[in-house]
């Protein structure tokens, strides 16, 4: 599988979706029965891109043993996919509004409700097959800024509708992409291509985010602002981990 059949299909299938969520207005919402398949449909462009290529060529079965793959993952990963939640715990003090209480019930639907819109939509495709791909071409960090980058454009659509990411600066979310691909990344190349700790990275991005909600970032931008610096400590640690157990940079043309 080369890698621009793998990026037709994948924005040819969430702009299909999209689509069909703008010219719909009842479907303008994940939250509604008529907006969810839509936004099924845009969300798994990336993994439905994977699977349909990785079938074609016989590599399903890899693809999908790299996301059960957990021989592979280092301790020091774990910490990477734990610490947007530890994040949140150190900033609670410092939100600007107060805490909102949130039940067990409602915190399962909203992990259910991320992961099925999030992750195991995405990181089949920018994980399992482009920053794989882009890193048997270049150092790990370049495919994962390549793949932070992508990633990133193919978010725009959500930026043209009344959707929650519109609710966000766009280059402070942009940021964050960045930063989030740099991290997962790095999870992915220490842990030897198992795509569970990118998986489990995205939630607990994505989670972050809306926990961020209840304990008192109530506006969206607040949260992104006040996680902007510390992600961006934790991808400068993740660089560090990768070149203290790997020995690689992650840039290629330093070795050239």
């Amino acid at each position: 599988m080369t890698i621009p059949p793998f990026l037709a299909l994948t924005f040819a299938i969430s702009l299909a979706g999209f689509a069909c969520i703008y010219l719909i207005p009842a479907a303008r919402s994940p939250e509604s029965l008529t907006g969810l398949p839509f936004w099924l449909l845009m969300v798994w462009g990336p993994s439905l891109a994977a699977i349909l290529l990785s079938l074609r060529d016989g590599q399903l079965a890899d693809l999908l043993g790299r996301m059960i793959r957990v021989s592979s993952v280092p301790l020091s990963v774990w910490g990477l996919v734990l610490a947007p939640m530890v994040l949140i715990l150190l900033l609670r003090p410092f939100a600007p509004g107060g805490a909102l209480p949130l039940g067990v019930g409602a915190v399962a639907l909203m992990v259910a409700f991320n992961l099925i819109l999030g992750p195991l939509g995405e990181e089949l495709g920018w994980r399992g097959v482009l920053q794989t791909r882009l890193g048997a071409q270049m150092g790990w960090l370049e495919a994962a800024l390549l793949t932070g980058v992508i990633w990133a454009a193919w978010h725009l659509p959500l930026w043209t509708i009344e959707s929650p990411h519109a609710a966000i600066s766009l280059p402070l979310f942009a940021g964050h992409v960045m930063l989030y691909s740099v991290i997962i990344g790095a999870a992915h190349t220490l842990s030897g291509g198992s795509l569970l700790p990118a998986i489990l990275l995205h939630l607990s991005f994505n989670l972050a985010a809306n926990l961020a909600v209840f304990a008192g970032f109530r506006n969206p931008d607040a949260w992104f602002w006040a996680s902007l610096a510390p992600y961006g400590l934790l991808a400068l640690a993740s660089i560090v981990l990768v070149y203290a157990r790997t020995g690689e940079s992650g840039l290629r043309w330093l070795s050239l």
